[in-house]
């Protein structure tokens, strides 16, 4: 999608999953002027992930760091708030971060249920508060809207009206 409108763009996609690799070397194409790049890693590992993205990224150029729906899968929060500052750190001023994960304010009781299902299943998420959420963007500038819903991020007028809110939170904001 990137690529679309700036064919130039250079994309590094990170997982660990062996389903996800398969698919991503089937799917993964590149623009002729751009480069898209899969690394098999664990968000654990920041430094890995950062070694094997610099031989496709320019770290001296801005990079849009984007971690969706994966912080959760470190239960400890200062571990995880200390992965994002090793990831952002990494990157040059005019960077961003784009973050989306999941929370328990609007429907606590369904929430609290899939945590536990997903715990007993072995696959335990760390769902967390608005305010643990806005944590990962400290040191850096939130855009409006801020820490929001995932269906309140900028969204397009609708004939059916305000879109309900939901439990991920997302935000964006810029690095200096």
């Amino acid at each position: 999608m990137a690529q679309r409108v700036a064919p130039e763009s250079r994309i590094v996609y990170v997982d660990n999953d062996p389903l996800v690799l398969v698919h991503a070397n089937a799917l993964l194409t590149s623009s002729p002027p751009g480069v898209t790049d899969y690394i098999e890693a664990d968000v654990r590992e920041p430094d890995e992930i950062l070694s094997a993205a610099s031989k496709t990224l320019d770290f001296g150029e801005p990079v849009a760091l984007m971690l969706l729906g994966i912080m959760g899968q470190v239960l400890d929060d200062e571990d995880a708030y200390a992965i994002v500052r090793r990831l952002m750190a990494a990157l040059p001023s005019g960077s961003h971060l784009v973050f989306e994960d999941g929370t328990k304010v609007v429907l606590p009781e369904a929430a609290d249920e899939a945590e536990r299902i997903r715990a007993e299943g072995g696959d335990p998420y760390r769902l967390r508060t608005p305010e643990q959420i806005a944590r990962f963007f400290d040191g850096l500038t939130l855009l409006e809207p801020g820490v929001v819903s995932v269906s309140r991020w900028r969204p397009d007028p609708s004939q059916f009206g305000e879109a309900s809110e939901v439990d991920a939170l997302c935000g964006v904001a810029r690095k200096h």
